[in-house]
């Protein structure tokens, strides 16, 4: 039967963890091994983006059913309403194999997102520092019953730019910053394509350079596998509705992105971390005041 987009059950998923918590650090810690483990720009949380992206979620898309958090246990976002009916806060034992536990890799975590109790058959897939600038339609992620493929630059379907080691490209933020619209069955064959390397992303502890990045996988499946129901966005159309932006420490520079971003007003937008670890607090005021000024009503479900 074809999908056509309409009367589709959709729920958000978001990966977070709270850096601050010192249990968190202490074990984390524990498992790292270089510079690069210990990069505080992957899991601070200095400007509670989570808390900001549901408000714009909530805001700016009317068609999503629950919102699901996965993250470390014990963490709960301590703003979170977690008895509200829509909120599920899933941790990492409940859906990723014990063999592989605990693990700091996104790739790893994400691999088994398709394993989230209850989760419908669509879901979007959103990184905590995603948020949504205006109104977001389902025909955004699925248009004409399709399945829409953000992260290409005219529709190319390239295999060696899946992360393999020998053969990566360098990453280009503007067109690999976006959500992410799953099938859960699409995901979980997703992860069958390469099993041995998959499980040595898995067992990965931390992110690495011949990790399968599941976004590059994901493109790479549907490209390949569901191209017949797949609808590929060149990079000049996807530029229209997305922007990527990069928080730096320099206070002049960041001031004139955050007014242009505020101009545009983008469909969804990523506020990348990207301050190193000695964050201008001018900058960090900056994007708070920003964030405060265009999310400033508490969404249902915060306490």
């Amino acid at each position: 039967m074809s999908e056509s987009g309409k009367n589709i059950v959709i729920d958000l998923v978001y990966t977070w963890v709270n850096g601050d918590d010192p249990d968190y650090i202490k074990v984390h810690n524990q498992y790292a091994n270089t510079p690069k483990d210990l990069n505080p720009e992957r899991i601070r949380d200095t400007y509670k983006m989570l808390k900001h992206s549901i408000r714009s979620a909530e805001k700016h898309l009317a068609w999503f059913r629950n919102i699901f958090i996965v993250t470390a246990r014990p963490q709960v976002p301590v703003w979170l309403n977690i008895d509200h009916p829509r909120i599920k806060v899933i941790h990492h034992d409940e859906i990723i194999d014990e063999e592989y536990l605990p693990t700091f890799n996104p790739n790893c975590i994400e691999s088994f997102l398709h394993k989230i109790p209850g989760l419908a058959e669509h879901f979007l897939y959103i990184n905590d520092d995603f948020l949504f600038g205006s109104k977001t339609n389902l025909e955004d992620f699925m248009p004409e019953g399709k399945y829409r493929v953000f992260n290409t630059l005219m529709g190319e379907n390239l295999g060696w730019r899946i992360y393999d080691g020998k053969n990566d490209v360098i990453g280009l933020g503007i067109i690999e910053h976006t959500p992410l619209f799953i099938k859960k069955a699409y995901w979980k064959k997703m992860t069958e394509l390469f099993p041995d390397k998959q499980h040595q992303t898995r067992v990965n502890k931390f992110r690495q350079p011949d990790d399968l990045m599941t976004y590059k996988l994901f493109r790479y499946y549907m490209l390949k596998y569901q191209r017949h129901i797949s609808k590929p966005i060149n990079i000049w159309d996807l530029l229209k509705i997305n922007t990527f932006h990069k928080i730096m420490n320099k206070l002049s520079y960041q001031q004139k992105e955050i007014k242009k971003l505020e101009d545009k007003r983008p469909k969804f937008y990523c506020l990348n971390d990207d301050q190193r670890d000695n964050p201008n607090p001018k900058v960090i005021e900056l994007v708070k005041d920003f964030l405060t000024r265009n999310y400033p009503e508490k969404s249902q479900f915060e306490k």
